[in-house]
């Protein structure tokens, strides 16, 4: 049986302006009609098919025949996608932070794809598909995403997001596993006794069980807010090789090598102030001069010092949008 991946779905939002791609599993054919042009393929594993390029704009239309079975993906949009990555401060809820409720505002021009946590807990998920951003349902996402789009929308363009995120991750599991660095973690370092921890934190392992999931779906951008998990002397020395690991490895996956990366340095948390969060902190201002289509944005100034979950997200939001925008 031949199928196609879950992330194209109707009401989605596709990257403009870079290659149209779907892709799936299975073993059949694959039959694709997508503005006037018509592609097929027969699959015995992986399959993809690739059409040419598309502005800003919509709505269209794909029709998909996979075995003689049709459907159509309909009210399709070409805006701009980023991919919410990291840890519990991109997951963390727009509920959550410390923003007025009264102030919640839906945003019209944008929608989340959320894909799934290896353990429960998410509101949103994979069979979801493309959520639009109500009253109803901002609450429930990430407030980093929700200011975010909220920010990029008023550019009058369609805004895509992808939640692809798990909470005191270390970056390792977010590499493929051929391209992980040592020194592997040590969960004995760690400040999580979740039951699930030392099986999220694996080398590779969220690669493979999150990203692989959706490449190599085109994107405008990754924002990345990661490292607390890795704030130990031995690997904060090297988290700036570790970002160059993620950088240069998802961009080969997602075949795109100039896509770009905005990297949130850690707010400044009193707690665990010492070496290495301050090393994991000076990495992360390095990757922007060090590491191609990088930029890294500093929050440290507009976030609480005594919680390592800051619920201060807006002004951080608004920079990494004008980042975006600049």
């Amino acid at each position: 049986m031949v199928t196609l991946n879950q992330i194209f779905a109707s009401n989605m939002i596709m990257q403009a302006n870079k290659p149209v791609r779907l892709f799936g599993f299975g073993k059949g054919q694959v039959k694709i009609t997508f503005n006037d042009v018509t592609k097929e393929v027969y699959s015995d594993g992986a399959w993809l098919l690739e059409f040419e390029p598309v502005g800003y704009g919509g709505p269209y239309q794909f029709s998909v025949e996979l075995d003689g079975i049709f459907s159509l993906i309909k009210n399709v949009y070409f805006g701009d996608v980023y991919l919410l990555g990291g840890q519990s401060n991109m997951q963390f809820k727009l509920w959550e932070s410390n923003e007025p409720k009264s102030k919640y505002r839906e945003n019209k021009n944008a929608c989340i794809y959320t894909v799934d946590r290896m353990e429960d807990g998410e509101y949103f998920a994979e069979r979801d598909g493309w959520v639009p951003l109500t009253l109803e349902n901002v609450p429930n996402i990430s407030a980093i995403g929700y200011f975010v789009a909220d920010e990029l929308a008023k550019a009058d363009k369609k805004v895509g997001l992808i939640a692809c995120y798990q909470g005191a991750s270390v970056i390792q599991s977010w590499l493929p596993k051929e391209v992980a660095l040592q020194p592997k973690f040590n969960i004995e370092n760690r400040f999580c006794d979740h039951e699930w921890y030392p099986i999220w934190n694996d080398d590779g392992v969220l690669f493979e069980n999150m990203i692989e999931k959706i490449l190599p779906f085109s994107m405008a951008g990754v924002l990345w807010y990661q490292g607390e998990s890795n704030a130990s002397n031995n690997e904060a020395d090297l988290y700036l090789e570790f970002l160059r690991a993620l950088t240069c490895s998802w961009r080969e996956r997602f075949r795109d090598s100039s896509l770009p990366f905005y990297i949130v340095q850690l707010a400044d948390h009193d707690p665990r102030a010492g070496y290495a969060w301050s090393k994991i902190q000076e990495m992360q201002a390095l990757a922007e001069g060090e590491l191609k289509f990088v930029k890294t944005i500093v929050c440290k100034d507009v976030c609480e010092r005594d919680d390592i979950h800051p619920k201060s997200k807006k002004i951080l939001s608004e920079r990494l949008a004008k980042a975006i925008l600049g």
